[in-house]
């Protein structure tokens, strides 16, 4: 819904907000419903009556009565006294204590489940009775220090032997040199020597091992039955990291998945590339969270270089677990959407038991981690009149004396900032076995540490899942988020706040123009604090998605699911600037853009599933239909002329200079599943998949594609002859696959023309006068009703093992990924009269590399620890480009420097210009050269072909954005509450293209008249007789080129290792607690963190980690916004 303002505002909440906050109400009526059905066991009757009952069987009727389990030892309940009881109605818990009257035992009430065990001092005596010892202690959770219930603690060789109670805790009597025998479902055994001492004893889960169940697209697998390439990450290695995005959670965890942040701005997008880059579009994976594909393109801030991460609308607290599917065999079944990989984010959900709640809220500041150095007032005045003499102009009179001025102004500790952090992050979860809630709600606000730079977040979720009966479910999530992102122009080559500040004169004040007097041989920029203090740019997101599903049990094992999805999201975007008359740069009207964009997904998917076993084969299938639509529209409008700047909104502005405009788009996918899985003996392991799309987008010859795959493993390990190394191997897996994927990110109906009416660039005339003028059409965008998939073909071969009873754990993989009829806009020329170019099939692209996951778990005493490496190579090249001429990226803004291509023989987007062979440091050496305005200081260009003169056919590649070797490197450690984590992020074999040098290296601005500033290199600049041969000397006219010309001069080695994130946290004792909050709380964790604390590079620029959504304009340096180096403390609760 749209308003426009004449007088006074009149809010009123969008439609998507007010059905948000209906379903709110209705989701917290249920949670407290599903609270208080929990609750209400405890007032359930019980009526049992009779003569010298077993204990175990008066246990089995109240179990009956009121649907709680008992959780006991055999043992003790066979030493049980039989019971003379008349109980009529009577509550649950006055059952249980007339029950255990004059039994040696207690009960704890835990959800559904009632533990019986020993009263205190009742445990078994040891058989040498003079050397018994009172043991105690507490059993946790190695992982998070949470106590473990229900844990059995035994002594080796021996009949003593207990549970742990609803605390974790643990007492018996045992010999003094006795061994405890430690075990519990789903974490690793442990046997330990007893002590007089309290006890802690932490077991490590062992969900990590073969039986761990990973989700796989439209259902779930155990991990030892895999045939694909799926790496998983669970919620602890994400909330270990309190990071405010997952995408930066995940980063460094998983080979071949290699992410870079964009810039540093608050919210920034992520770059996401799994197994390479196959196209010249887009790259980007799809997500898809609870079972839902979610548009995850970053949304981006008018005025600004910055882009919002679209996928920052998941709280990462709200994560259950992430999965990458890298192969084919794990892809394909999302057909024309995966060939770029696939994230399958599932959240959390409700559990059975009392209502659980926690609290995360950390706080901290962010600041520049670095900060290349720039000539101070002094360097800066000196350098300037050197410039002027060598070029045969008069120095200027007010910096005949550089030394007066000193250090000057640096304008770039002007700019930054250390930035302040918030967040807290609540949930709410519990429920029964007929139904189960969760709740959460989580709040963010960080400032960015370039001023006027800031982020917002809002997030809310909710999920319900109904047990109606045996074989009926049902259940549902909604989620809320909303970003409110403010950013700035910082890395656009002219104009950007960044470069503003890189190329001020540290001779004048911070209040200064950016202007000598009279504009002397000065680029007429502007300050950029000024310049920021005059404009806002804003983004403002809401969106609304979730869920629901019913699910039917047909007879056993064959199961029926439908879902039905919905995805609305509403941008509202402005940009202003008031009227600004400063020095030479003016703007003489306040502007502001605003635009409305608005979007909706829907999504119907039913599934038909199989899963049964029979002797030793298992088989599992999954059949189903889809159909999603995606309708979008947005309306804009403009307006100059403010008389009055207070009033910022369209109808404030002149009458006459406002504008507007609208479009829209809807595309539709419909789609058939089906897979496959088998097993024998859990040894020999199969599988298939085929998906079938039908796009709107793509012409009716070729809307249909089919992306099959098969795979298959092998566990040799379960063969009798790897027997006698079983001592040493856990699990050893080989598998393979083979599989084809599709891309079909293209614009809605790319197929067709488009046109466009009503611009003045539209219209024709005939005769003369206004009446002359006759509305008219514009083609804006060809047809090509021949577009069809692009179509990526992947080959994995694959291992996975595990040594030394799972302490030693591996996974490798070999694939070769080729992408063919490549989608690409084919180069047109003006004359055609289009201006967009239409979209070809054209070209292939071939991607392969090796990835290798390496770790090693254990405990040791108190010590736990699981230490992990991975590391990925990737050789990118194109095969073939149908268009027949390279692929050209775009100019370096504001210059004719076209530094990257695309053609065969050569990776995608790489770097091609001349290569620098030194300086010449004589006209006697030019006077040999072929570089007819070339002079004694100027740089020598090789000539590659060797005819003497310098032209396009010397020009090569002088690098390239994709890194050939990326890495990570996670450690895990924990003792006696106390934890840390470490993980490193690096990557080797990138270049940059440092194109800042174009300004900051000669002091020469780049597109126009004028000087800058420079860095501190400038100091080491060619001069007669110096002998440097790696920089230019200073000149104001550039006739050869130096730094217009793309070449290797601008190249650095873009390597780095970053420690990522640095977590030392510690977990108060459960009993300490307990105590000391009258068991209000559950647990108490407090913590610091560091981000991107330090980083180990070559680069000279301000930040190596140079990401972009663009593959044909990737690892360019134009004054890219910094990552911040972020400290944080915080605090998790549990109550």
């Amino acid at each position: 819904m749209y308003f426009f303002y004449s007088g006074k505002r009149r809010r009123k909440l969008p439609f998507s907000l007010r059905l948000f906050f209906r379903a709110m109400k209705l989701t917290i009526v249920l949670l407290m419903l599903a609270m208080g059905v929990n609750a209400s066991g405890y007032s359930q009757t019980v009526t049992v009556s009779g003569k010298s009952i077993p204990l175990e069987k008066i246990l089995l009727l109240i179990e009956q009565q009121t649907g709680y389990s008992f959780f006991y030892n055999n043992v003790d309940i066979g030493k049980a006294q039989p019971v003379d009881l008349s109980l009529d109605h009577v509550s649950l818990e006055t059952a249980l204590k007339q029950v255990l009257k004059e039994q040696p035992l207690k009960y704890t009430i835990l959800g559904r489940t009632i533990f019986i065990r020993p009263s205190a001092g009742t445990a078994p005596a040891a058989t040498v009775a003079d050397n018994n010892i009172k043991v105690q202690g507490t059993v946790v959770d190695a992982a998070n220090g949470q106590p473990l219930i229900g844990v059995t603690v035994q002594v080796k060789g021996g009949t003593a032997g207990t549970t742990t109670d609803a605390n974790g805790r643990f007492s018996l009597t045992a010999p003094d040199d006795a061994i405890l025998v430690v075990s519990y479902i789903g974490f690793g055994k442990q046997e330990i020597k007893v002590t007089a001492a309290p006890m802690r004893i932490a077991l490590i889960a062992t969900n990590t091992g073969l039986n761990q169940v990973v989700v796989v697209g439209y259902g779930t697998e155990k991990k030892k039955d895999l045939t694909g390439a799926i790496a998983s990450i669970k919620a602890e290695d994400l909330t270990r990291t309190a990071s405010t995005s997952f995408t930066a959670a995940i980063q460094g965890k998983v080979p071949g998945v290699f992410i870079s942040q964009t810039n540093g701005a608050p919210g920034s997008a992520s770059s996401v590339r799994i197994r390479g880059i196959g196209t010249t579009g887009g790259n980007q994976p799809l997500y898809v969270v609870d079972g839902f594909p979610l548009n995850g393109s970053s949304m981006s801030i008018p005025g600004s270089s910055s882009k919002v991460d679209g996928m920052s609308i998941i709280n990462p607290n709200d994560i259950a677990s992430v999965e990458v599917l890298k192969d084919a065999a794990a892809a394909a079944i999302y057909g024309s959407r995966a060939a770029n990989g696939v994230i399958l984010v599932t959240t959390k959900r409700g559990k059975e038991g009392l209502v659980d709640i926690n609290l995360n809220a950390y706080t901290g500041f962010s600041q520049l981690w670095k900060k290349p150095a720039f000539m101070n007032a002094t360097e800066f005045a000196r350098m300037a009149n050197e410039l002027y003499t060598n070029s045969g102009m008069a120095p200027n009179p007010q910096w005949a004396n550089p030394e007066s001025f000193g250090k000057g102004t640096d304008m770039i500790d002007e700019i930054f900032r250390n930035a302040p952090i918030q967040n807290y992050d609540l949930s709410f979860a519990g429920g029964n076995e007929k139904m189960k809630t969760r709740m959460s709600l989580g709040y963010t606000d960080q400032k960015g540490t370039m001023i006027g730079t800031s982020y917002k977040r809002y997030t809310a979720r909710i999920t319900t899942d109904l047990k109606a009966s045996k074989w009926l479910s049902f259940g549902g999530s909604l989620a809320f988020a909303g970003t409110h992102s403010q950013g700035q122009n910082t890395d656009a080559m002219q104009g950007g706040i960044f470069n503003l500040a890189q190329q001020f004169f540290p001779t004048l004040s911070k209040d200064s123009a950016f202007f000598g007097p009279g504009g002397y041989y000065t680029k007429d920029g502007d300050n950029p604090v000024l310049k920021v203090a005059s404009i806002d740019n804003q983004l403002k997101n809401y969106r609304i998605y979730g869920n629901v599903f019913g699910e039917l049990e047909i007879v056993k094992g064959l199961k029926f699911r439908t879902s039905i999805g919905l995805d609305m999201n509403s941008n509202r975007i402005s940009s202003w600037e008031g009227k600004v008359v400063r020095g030479f740069y003016i703007h003489p009207q306040a502007t502001l853009s605003e635009r409305q964009d608005q979007g909706i997904t829907q999504l119907i998917e039913n599934t038909l599933s199989y899963s049964r076993s029979f002797g030793q084969h298992n088989i599992s299938a999954v059949i189903g239909q889809t159909a999603q639509s995606n309708k979008n529209d947005w309306i804009s409008a403009g307006g100059n002329g403010y008389q009055n700047e207070n009033l910022r909104v369209i109808n404030g502005s002149d009458v006459s200079l406002r504008t507007a405009s609208g479009t829209g788009t809807y595309a539709t996918l419909a789609s058939y599943l089906g897979r496959v899985n088998y097993s024998y003996k859990s040894k020999y392991l199969l599988s298939a998949s085929i998906r079938r799309d039908g796009s709107s987008n793509f012409g009716p010859n070729n809307k249909w594609g089919n992306f099959p795959a098969v795979s298959a493993g092998w566990r040799i390990s379960e063969e009798q002859f790897m027997k006698p190394l079983s001592n040493v191997l856990s699990d050893l897996k080989i598998r393979g696959s083979w599989g084809q994927l599709g891309n079909d990110a293209i614009p809605a109906f790319g197929y067709l023309s488009t046109i466009r009416s009503g611009g003045n660039s539209d219209n024709y005339v005939f005769g003369t006068g206004a009446q002359s003028i006759a509305i008219g059409a514009t083609m804006t965008r060809p047809g090509n009703p021949d577009l069809k998939w692009e179509t990526t073909e992947q080959t994995d071969i694959g291992l996975d093992a595990s040594l030394l009873d799972d302490r030693l754990y591996l996974t490798a993989d070999y694939f070769i990924k080729k992408t063919r009829d490549m989608l690409i806009s084919l180069p047109v020329s003006l004359e055609a009269g289009f201006q967009n170019a239409p979209t070809v099939n054209g070209g292939s692209v071939k991607n392969s590399g090796f990835e290798l996951l390496l770790g090693y778990r254990d405990q040791v005493g108190a010590l736990n620890f699981d230490v992990s490496a991975n590391i990925a190579t990737l050789k990118n090249v194109v095969t073939t480009l149908g268009v027949g001429q390279p692929i050209v990226g775009p100019n370096l803004p504001g210059t004719s420097m076209t530094m990257t291509y695309t053609q065969a023989g050569k990776p995608i987007g790489y770097y091609r210009g001349y290569i620098v062979d030194g300086v010449y440091q004589t006209d006697a050496e030019v006077d040999k050269a072929f570089q007819p305005n070339a002079v004694a200081g100027d740089f020598r260009y090789r000539d590659i072909n060797g005819d003497k003169l310098l032209t396009d056919a010397d020009k090569v590649q002088i690098g390239k954005p994709w890194p050939d070797l990326t890495y990570g490197l996670n450690m895990n450690l924990s003792w006696k509450g106390f934890d840390l984590n470490l993980m490193f992020q690096g990557v080797a074999g990138s270049d940059i293209y440092n194109a800042n040098k174009v300004s900051n290296y000669p002091m020469k601005y780049f597109n126009g008249n004028g000087i800058v500033n420079g860095v501190k290199d400038v100091l080491n600049h060619w001069t007669p007789g110096s002998g440097i041969n790696d920089q230019p000397g200073l000149k104001y006219i550039d006739a050869n080129g130096n730094y217009v010309n793309a070449s290797s001069f601008f190249v650095e080695k873009g390597d780095y290792l970053r420690l990522r994130n640095l977590v030392i946290g510690y977990a108060l004792p459960a009993d300490f607690v307990h105590k000391n909050t009258g068991s209000a709380l559950k647990s108490v964790r407090v913590y610091v963190s560091a981000q991107n604390l330090f980083t180990i590079t070559g680069y000279s620029g301000f930040d190596p980690e140079i990401g972009s959504a663009d593959p044909l304009n990737s690892g360019i340096d134009t004054g890219v916004f910094p990552q911040p180096r972020t400290f944080m403390a915080g605090i998790n609760i549990g109550f």
